[in-house]
């Protein structure tokens, strides 16, 4: 008996010098974190807001790290955004692979069930900034305003075409087919990577919209009819031109973007990063960048994003099965 006690009482200091030495491996890889570069993966081609958004906090960075190591943007565009986030979801939860992106990849995406990532494969460190998203036409449309475009698509079911950066399932896409359904009418969806080459593809006649963030920089070139969300912007360049909400329509869509890691990820590591973009955006550093974008900061912590990205995926799974794209 006293045999087995003994072999008993080795085994239970075993498994807790066991656990001790794995909790003490994982608080020794977070405190001398980081020690080499660190990796932004961007689901999207260069130069759309979201490259640029990027961009501007790995320049800024590195300056709040410990060591003050080099931040690099990688782009992983493709699939609607779930390759990148894919290899975002895949990588060793270290903290030297994360990811920069918009919503539609997290909130939505997964409802198709072909990702090999869920919601909670993820991390979230930080919100950054909310998106406006509007119908757009070139400045030279015949359709000067939502009443002219809501009669075009009346009359003509089925001809209107327009393009939503992201691909099939992306934020605007899922918001033109909810209003589609609520008013009635029929449009037709093209897919499309990245805001640059949508916008190439709106400017050159190719589409004849495209749900997208308006800015201020394409001279005029580029005039929304329809917000489907409740920011308009930073400014009030557009305040005259509706959004759903003005209008009493239900269909919106709630576009956003910040700063992930893989799940599993230690907390101390997402700490880190978390208080240095924070910093960055109390700085006032990224104020200019945004307000060109057309984007409105709209910073949360990692536990009020994880609950925005939840509340999100809910709504948008209840929106996709009222429009018919799931089950």
């Amino acid at each position: 008996m006293k045999r087995n006690l003994l072999l008993l009482s080795l085994i239970l200091l075993l498994i807790a010098g066991g656990c001790s030495n794995g909790a003490k491996g994982k608080a020794e890889a977070a405190s001398d974190y980081p020690k080499k570069p660190i990796e932004i993966v961007v689901p999207f081609p260069p130069g759309g807001s979201t490259d640029v958004m990027a961009r501007a906090i790995a320049k800024e960075l590195p300056q709040y790290l410990p060591d003050k190591q080099q931040v690099a943007v990688i782009n992983k565009p493709g699939a609607g955004t779930t390759l990148g986030l894919t290899e975002v979801a895949k990588a060793k939860p270290d903290g030297y692979t994360l990811g920069f992106t918009t919503s539609s990849g997290l909130d939505i995406q997964p409802h198709y069930g072909k990702t090999a990532y869920q919601i909670d494969s993820f991390a979230p460190i930080a919100k950054v900034y909310d998106i406006a998203t509007a119908i757009t036409v070139l400045d030279d449309s015949p359709l000067k305003t939502y009443d002219d475009w809501l009669a075009y698509v009346k009359e003509n079911p089925g001809k209107f075409t327009y393009a939503s950066p992201g691909g099939t399932g992306s934020s605007g896409h899922i918001a033109m087919e909810q209003l589609s359904k609520e008013l009635g009418v029929e449009t037709k969806h093209v897919p499309f990577e990245g805001v640059a080459d949508l916008k190439n593809a709106l400017m050159t006649g190719q589409i004849e919209s495209a749900i997208l963030s308006p800015d201020t920089e394409t001279g005029g070139n580029i005039r929304p009819l329809l917000f489907t969300t409740d920011t308009k912007g930073p400014t009030d360049f557009y305040t005259d031109i509706p959004n759903t909400d003005d209008l009493g329509l239900e269909a919106k869509s709630d576009f956003y973007a910040g700063l992930i890691a893989p799940k599993d990820t230690p907390d101390e590591i997402i700490e880190i990063i978390h208080a240095g973009v924070k910093e960055i955006l109390d700085s006032g550093k990224l104020d200019d960048i945004m307000k060109n974008q057309m984007l409105t900061g709209a910073y949360a912590n990692p536990e009020e994003f994880k609950e925005i990205i939840q509340n999100a995926s809910g709504k948008n799974e209840t929106l996709m099965k009222e429009a018919g794209l799931i089950k």
